[in-house]
């Protein structure tokens, strides 16, 4: 290799690696990859195949997906107080199992007083003292229905629920969004599984390059393709995996257990197609919630500026909501 040629090689890399350090900069102070930075928080689960992570517990102020600051309660879910035991039920108890998605645990929520699963609580409690309502949220970002499902056969038991809600946006009826697990505690998507390094300082430090966050959004939407269940939810078709609502009902009505399906509000669109129609020919408890999405502008909404998850005060509304679903239901406080 000529001296000239070296040269120019060089020459050619200090260009890439200036034009490379200027795009990370510019992401940085843009901001799109923040809501993507978390820490290691999932690991997981041991009792069945079928739910393939869940949250560490006893979580202290940990860096969750959303730019959200959570605590974990000793069974993994997200808790005001870090480590909380909760024993057996008590006799003037009302508990309530919200399962669900990353909507469901609050992403984009900084604050866990501010999730609709908290805000229930809340409210309820306030409302009356006939019982002291206890709220569990087993949310998991991108769990699917089959997870949700798995989910209240195997963790719900461990709280003897006496409400269990099973909350869900029409992305949930897609199986492939569920990610896996790695050794450290982080999720990667089932398409991008093998080529994610897991477990090295190599991985680690790529995780913490913003500009990767903008490669990988812009990959995953030009190179991966996705069913838009949404799309056939609104032509009034069912998917598939519909099927799991109604083992959803099948296993609460095999334990006794009042439950209902949450149709959640949605950012682009208030209408959740003929999916409330086919809940009511099958005789399936639920509540649509997706009118409140009018009560507030697109900004309002979202997160925050690269996060279409609903904010604080959509989880309010929602919450609000499921209180005055929970207070008429027979047996709520007798």
């Amino acid at each position: 290799m000529t001296r000239r040629l070296l040269r120019k090689l060089l020459g050619g890399v200090s260009i890439l690696l200036i034009t490379l350090t200027l795009l990370e900069v510019a992401v940085r102070i843009w901001g799109y990859a923040q809501p993507h930075l978390y820490d290691p928080i999932y690991r997981p689960y041991d009792r069945t195949g079928d739910i393939p992570y869940i949250h560490k517990p006893n979580l202290v102020d940990a860096q969750a997906r959303g730019l959200a600051v959570i605590n974990t309660d000793s069974l993994g879910l997200r808790a005001k107080i870090a480590g909380a035991l909760y024993g057996a039920k008590q006799p003037n108890e009302y508990r309530i199992a919200l399962i669900g998605d990353s909507c469901t645990f609050g992403e984009g929520v900084t604050r866990t007083e501010d999730t609709f699963a908290q805000v229930l609580e809340d409210t309820l409690n306030r409302r009356q003292q006939a019982v002291t309502v206890r709220t569990f949220n087993f949310g998991a970002s991108a769990y699917s229905v089959k997870e949700m499902v798995s989910t209240f056969q195997s963790r719900t038991p461990d709280i003897q629920p006496d409400l269990v809600v099973m909350a869900i946006i029409p992305s949930d009826f897609n199986l492939a969004r569920t990610p896996r697990v790695d050794e450290e505690g982080y999720l990667i998507d089932q398409k991008l599984y093998r080529f994610s390094p897991s477990g090295s300082m190599i991985g680690h430090a790529l995780r913490h390059i913003h500009l990767l966050y903008v490669l990988r959004g812009i990959g995953v939407r030009w190179f991966v393709s996705s069913p838009d269940v949404g799309q056939m939810i609104a032509r009034g078709e069912s998917p598939e995996t519909y099927e799991y609502v109604r083992q959803f009902r099948k296993v609460a009505e095999e334990r006794g257990l009042p439950y209902v399906v949450v149709l959640l509000p949605r950012l682009r669109t208030t209408d959740w197609g003929a999916m409330s129609d086919q809940l009511t020919r099958d005789r399936i408890a639920y509540i649509d919630l997706s009118s409140l999405k009018n009560e507030f502008t697109d900004e309002q909404y979202r997160a925050s500026r690269f996060d279409p998850h609903p904010s604080a005060v959509v989880h309010h509304r929602i919450g609000e909501a499921l209180a005055d679903y929970v207070q008429h239901q027979p047996g709520f406080t007798q």
